[in-house]
């Protein structure tokens, strides 16, 4: 079964995106779409003492949430708590 969802991105988050197909050598955006949501549903899936780790690490990474380590842990904490 195939199902289309579109998405809007901003400019800067398209080019990021395009630039990220191209040295991953995916073939269209779609495709690096689908490998991110796979990424997040496996990442979603880890017991929450792993998830944390990664979440930290990215966030000290990246930083592209604008979010310390601690606030990112404090948000898993109470989504894992509903």
């Amino acid at each position: 079964m195939s199902v289309n969802i579109s998405a809007k991105f901003s400019e800067k988050e398209l080019y990021a995106v395009e630039k990220t197909r191209k040295e991953l050598g995916l073939r269209d955006k779609s495709e690096l779409v689908r490998e991110a949501v796979r990424l997040y549903l496996g990442l979603m899936s880890t017991e929450t003492v792993s998830r944390l780790k990664i979440l930290r690490a990215l966030n000290e990474v990246f930083g592209s949430s604008g979010k310390s380590a601690g606030e990112l842990i404090e948000e898993v904490r109470e989504e894992d708590e509903l």
